[in-house]
């Protein structure tokens, strides 16, 4: 997770080098995994009066000179005689992993006090303990307080207060983007919203696993995509595997998910920069598994739980059948049809993109057309995209009468199809062709339901066939 550190005074050099002592501790491979990722993790440094180039006067926190027993009083002048040093191999490390810095620093002296803890508390000398030339670093402010009110804000409208959650929200906003990010239509966060919260909700808290489940062409996988999004920064290993009912047995999943995977964001390759898939092992992971649908990948995910054995990794399948889930330790949601407003929004940005408006004879077939779509995404956006350019009546009424002819299909799924079909039956000779020789590609096999609805599938993924 995004680490963001904040450090005072001699706070600051302590920091500076913890990350240094991570860094040189990491290149000489004698390191801790918990520490490497550490650096990854940091994302920015915030420090108060910190002494980056020394200081001149030991102090304690309560505002006493340290005297020269003390051990902190060793550790200090060690720092501050090493600030030259220590500063430059920060830096470096700053510009490599791109933190961001900021930080403040006083302008006022600081009063040292006799007794400081008892009534008889003496001011004995005021000093300016971290002058600007040495704290300036980073997006730097020279702040009206001293060197111990400066990180002690009196209020939340407190210049050295506003500062620092400035700095917080900045960095927020600066997360690292993962190359998996998964592609989902636009309109997508807004058609399963509520259920959208649901999960993202249970997941970050428990159980490990959750399972999407419904009928084809539903939204489970545009769902599980979301999910994957919103949550793939948060874990060190994320992995999105689609369409695993295409995968005929157990190694040509794992083959696929080992070659998926992906760390901090950046794609791995087996037997590459020390990448095996013992490495999972108590590491956070965030693993989607897409259209399941047999025991078999049951078995796989729950292995891979075994072997990651890790409490805060979480998992995700997408499938049609509840039954094979029995086996599975997850919380299963049930992914509906869309209602009728939500169903009418998603096909007028197919059919009537922004800002074009459906003619007058146009907008009463729209409402006969979506409500024989019956909440199905796929199915909206596919007719929607058939009949973005068709500004004829006659059209429109053809399509809505086959829509109204596929109704009568008992099965879920052969309805699905059919009305899939409507688009297809309607291509040109040339067009038809074309899909049919993508789809022969695809499938590799005789042409049949299943496999076409896979390549249907293919197609509807792709944005250039699409």
């Amino acid at each position: 997770r995004p680490v963001i550190l904040v450090g005072h005074s001699y706070g600051g050099l302590v920091i500076k080098q913890l990350c240094v002592h991570a860094h040189f501790s990491e290149s000489l491979h004698r390191y801790d995994k918990q520490i490497a990722r550490f650096l990854n993790s940091v994302t920015g440094i915030f420090f108060y009066g910190t002494p980056h180039h020394g200081i001149s006067s030991f102090f304690t926190p309560n505002g006493t000179k340290l005297n020269d027993a003390s051990p902190l009083l060793d550790y200090v002048q060690l720092l501050c005689a090493e600030s030259r040093r220590l500063h430059e191999n920060f830096d470096a490390l700053r510009l490599s992993y791109k933190w961001s810095i900021a930080g403040v620093g006083e302008s006022r002296p600081t009063t040292f006090m006799l007794d400081a803890e008892s009534q008889n508390a003496v001011a004995v000398s005021r000093e300016m303990i971290v002058v600007e030339a040495s704290a300036r670093y980073g997006d730097f402010n020279v702040e009206l307080e001293d060197h111990i009110s400066l990180c002690q804000p009196e209020s939340r409208t407190s210049n050295t207060y506003i500062r620092l959650t400035s700095f917080l929200r900045s960095n927020k906003v600066n997360k690292r983007i993962p190359d998996n990010l998964q592609t989902v239509p636009k309109m997508a966060m807004s058609l399963h919203s509520d259920l959208l919260v649901e999960v993202q909700n249970i997941l970050r808290t428990g159980p490990a696993a959750v399972a999407l489940c419904g009928m084809g062409g539903v939204g489970k996988t545009t769902l599980a995509k979301l999910l994957f999004n919103e949550l793939c920064a948060e874990y060190e290993y994320t992995c999105f595997v689609p369409r695993c009912t295409d995968m005929k047995n157990t190694k040509e999943i794992e083959d696929k998910v080992y070659s998926s995977m992906h760390h901090l964001g950046k794609q791995l390759t087996q037997g590459v920069e020390k990448w095996n898939p013992t490495d999972l092992r108590q590491q956070t992971l965030l693993l989607v598994l897409d259209d399941i649908d047999n025991g078999s990948h049951v078995a796989f995910l729950q292995d891979i739980v075994s072997k990651n054995d890790c409490a805060n990794s979480r998992y995700i399948v997408t499938c049609r059948d509840r039954n094979i889930l029995n086996s599975l330790d997850s919380r299963v949601f049930d992914v509906k049809f869309l209602n009728p407003e939500s169903s009418t929004k998603l096909f007028m940005s197919y059919a009537f993109p922004y800002p074009t408006e459906p003619s007058p004879s146009l907008k009463e077939y729209v409402h006969k057309i979506v409500a024989k779509c019956d909440g199905l995404p796929l199915t909206l956006e596919v007719i929607g995209t058939y009949l973005k350019t068709k500004v004829s009546e006659s059209i429109w009424v053809q399509c809505f009468q086959a829509l109204v002819e596929a109704k009568n299909v008992v099965s879920l799924d052969e309805k699905l199809w059919a009305k899939l079909r409507v688009s297809y039956d309607r291509l040109g000779s040339e067009e038809k062709e074309m899909f049919l020789d993508a789809a022969s590609f695809f499938s590799k096999s005789t042409w049949n339901l299943r496999e076409a609805k896979a390549c249907w599938r293919v197609l509807y993924d792709s944005e250039d066939l699409r």
